[in-house]
């Protein structure tokens, strides 16, 4: 600062000397107040700060080293990207909004923040500060929740999600993954924004966050692979008695498409959600609200995304068939029994022939035979006496 100001001095002393040359005495005093008047403008001003990271927590979580064994013996990474963290769902959410435990820097280790707390912003259809408690209590009515009709905690408390168990990391995703980080965003669109929302990046970030919900903001394989993180677990299917429907879904035409690149082909979200509800409202197959009632299968395979034209025979189709499960599923364990033993017949039966016919090649007049033997030894010396 030092440095800046001496360099300011000088120029304008350098300028005052060349101007007093041209000008008289009279004008020396007018000119020395501005010169007096712009050095202490120099000194007095600063560059504006972004105010992004009011608190300044980048700080010390831009380091991507920054961890630490906890007391559990798990690896906690804090590290916060924070060009990813700009671009994210949270930008215009300050830390403390969230951690709201830390009263100090450094700060002790936080406490799990709790996602439903209501935030500084405002909800602009409702005018009241936001928070995410309306998808809490749509999951708790899921299948996913933790207290049954009744309100009493379900077994197995560890085993049910929580807004982590899914989102494990929404900050550091862009918006949407169709068209790159402004997916969905039409500058011509914007444009008329900012006719009249002028102030700051308020277009932007409100056009932003309507148009990535217009559309999904994860890949189908992805959303199997967040589905498989619990329903894959064998300890997990025991506990709930369920089958794995992870893998009878992967043999399926659906999953083969996705596993090639599709997002054209049905993942767990769109069969397990009515079509238009909220992806937090996945109800059990006996609701008879839930898209995979089995009154209601037909009219969700032929919602306006998949096969719209189809009619009720559709509904006959079983997607999560275990064909190991011989009590749940008697003829498919016994078809699958009958066929694989069948290829296995015609396979060795063919191993057998090409064997024998292999055999042949190589020793052309062998045989088991004792007579044929004495025939052929006899033919190949009458052979050998006519030459």
């Amino acid at each position: 600062m030092g440095l800046l100001v001496g360099e300011t001095v000088h120029q304008n002393m350098t300028r005052w000397h060349s101007v007093n040359i041209l000008l008289g005495e009279k004008s020396k005093y007018a000119l020395l107040l501005v010169l007096l008047i712009s050095v202490l403008g120099s000194m007095l001003w600063t560059a504006p700060v972004q105010a992004e990271d009011e608190l300044n927590c980048v700080l010390c979580h831009k380091f991507r080293g920054l961890s630490r064994i906890d007391e559990s013996g798990n690896f906690r990474l804090f590290y916060i990207n924070e060009n990813l963290f700009m671009k994210g769902p949270h930008k215009r959410v300050n830390c403390m909004d969230c951690h709201r435990d830390i009263e100090k820097i450094p700060h002790d280790p936080a406490k799990k923040v709790n996602c439903t707390a209501e935030c500084h912003l405002v909800e602009p259809s409702g005018k009241k500060k936001f928070s995410h408690k309306p998808v809490e209590k749509i999951l708790e009515k899921s299948v996913h929740g933790r207290f049954d009709e009744d309100g009493k905690p379900k077994e197995y408390q560890e085993d049910y999600p929580t807004c982590k168990s899914c989102h494990e990391q929404p900050l550091y995703r862009p918006l949407s993954f169709f068209k790159g980080v402004s997916s969905g965003v039409s500058r011509r669109g914007l444009g008329r924004c900012k006719t009249c929302h002028q102030t700051g990046d308020f277009a932007e970030d409100f056009y932003n966050h309507v148009t990535s919900r217009l559309q999904k903001t994860r890949e189908s394989k992805e959303i199997v692979e967040v589905c498989a993180k619990c329903h894959e677990d064998p300890a997990f299917q025991k506990r709930h008695g369920l089958d794995n429907v992870v893998a009878s879904y992967k043999d399926t035409y659906h999953y083969k498409a996705i596993r090639f690149g599709s997002d054209r082909t049905a993942d767990c979200v769109d069969c397990h959600i009515v079509y238009g509800e909220s992806v937090h409202s996945v109800e059990s197959m006996d609701s008879p609200t839930s898209a995979t009632y089995k009154a209601n299968i037909a009219q969700t395979c032929r919602n306006a995304e998949c096969h719209h034209e189809a009619g009720e025979g559709i509904a006959s189709y079983r997607v999560h068939v275990d064909y190991n499960n011989k009590e749940k599923n008697p003829m498919e364990y016994y078809m699958l029994k009958f066929f694989t033993g069948l290829m296995a017949v015609v396979l060795y039966f063919f191993i057998v022939v090409i064997f024998l016919e292999l055999l042949r090649r190589l020793f052309p007049n062998f045989s088991f035979s004792s007579a044929e033997r004495a025939e052929h030894r006899q033919s190949k010396s009458v052979t050998k006496g006519g030459e």
